[in-house]
């Protein structure tokens, strides 16, 4: 028996999930810029978009 997912945000009106296919929680970050000081997630963006460069 499979359980289906309690979803915290209803599909309606959850654009994060259906931009991305995951959950802003779900989305793994590493580490910091250097310039802006904000976490770069798994695709290699921050804040201010320099990715660290």
């Amino acid at each position: 028996m499979m359980l289906k997912k309690e979803r915290k945000i209803p599909l309606e009106i959850d654009d994060h999930f259906k931009l991305y296919g995951k959950e802003p929680w779900e989305v793994d970050y590493g580490e910091k810029c250097p310039i802006c000081n904000v976490r770069i997630d798994e695709y290699g963006f921050c804040s201010c978009g320099s990715s660290g460069d």
